[in-house]
């Protein structure tokens, strides 16, 4: 089944085709989570509602007032969910047709645009890596040969991958409260995301929460160093970080945050496996 392939990855060397689309299809995932979500709270997105647009109240902008209207009222908010709904479902859809995951991509893009210039509540990390992920796609549709286009954006993802996690490590082991080990137990001293039946669990046991907290330092500073291991236990790393992704989502209630941040692991696969002592050529 391809959700089992989208959840567990390769198992093997990954194509050039896969990779494409098991880059994609989590971020696809995910935007449909969140459009679904949306679509079943709208009155959030009322004028005096906790998501309601700010667009009209900008001083300077270039788009007409009418237009920013437009988009701040109930039913533009609606919308535009439902364009991040129907991108998520035509990538899905498009297993083995590129131009329609790169259609699709370009809606998920377009939805996330919106919504951000609408108001910037309401979206997390997750949903900033699943739009950065839908902008290297279209950006490097314009390359002319499909090959050369898929590769570059395959890359970029990885490149990406690389430098948020390496920036989340590093940010957070100069952090004294990180480095403490307090921060996650803080962090689920909070109403938001501290209700969870595991997060109720974990506040139980204060060691447990301080070796998580230093070992979530010491994995993301680490994670350079997946690109010197073989193929084989690169596949078995990701898997770890994919478990890691998913406690974080089910402890905190938040199910986005495992597939935005997924999304960017075939692509990490795919660049391991084309390392010049991995065999090199695509």
């Amino acid at each position: 089944m391809q959700l089992g392939r989208i959840l567990h990855g390769p198992s093997g060397p990954i194509s050039r085709e896969d990779a494409h689309y098991l880059t994609l299809a989590p971020a696809a995932v995910g935007e449909i989570i969140s459009g679904l979500e949306s679509l079943v709270q709208t009155n959030a997105y009322d004028p005096d509602g906790l998501l309601q647009g700010l667009s009209g109240k900008r001083e300077r902008s270039i788009v007409p007032r009418s237009l920013r209207q437009a988009i701040d009222s109930r039913a533009g908010a609606i919308a535009i969910k439902a364009m991040g709904v129907a991108g998520g479902v035509l990538t899905l859809t498009g297993k083995k047709r590129r131009a329609q995951q790169i259609a699709g991509a370009g809606l998920m893009l377009a939805s996330s645009s919106l919504s951000k210039y609408r108001t910037s509540f309401g979206r997390d990390g997750a949903d900033h890596m699943g739009s950065l992920i839908c902008g290297y796609r279209v950006l490097t549709s314009v390359i002319p040969d499909a090959k050369t286009s898929d590769d570059v954006f395959l890359r970029a993802v990885n490149a990406q991958a690389f430098l948020s996690y390496l920036t989340a490590g590093t940010a957070k082991a100069i952090s004294s409260t990180w480095r403490s080990g307090e921060a996650l137990e803080q962090v689920l001293q909070t109403q938001q995301y501290g209700d969870s039946g595991a997060a109720k669990l974990l506040k139980k046991y204060p060691q447990l929460c301080k070796s998580l907290t230093w070992f979530t330092i010491a994995w993301e500073v680490g994670f350079p160093v997946i690109y010197l291991m073989t193929p084989q236990n690169a596949r078995k790393a990701m898997t770890g970080v994919k478990l890691f992704h998913l406690g974080i989502a089910v402890t905190m209630g938040l199910p986005r945050f495992f597939w935005g941040f997924s999304s960017a692991h075939a692509a990490v696969l795919y660049a391991v496996d084309r390392l010049p002592r991995n065999g090199g050529e695509a």
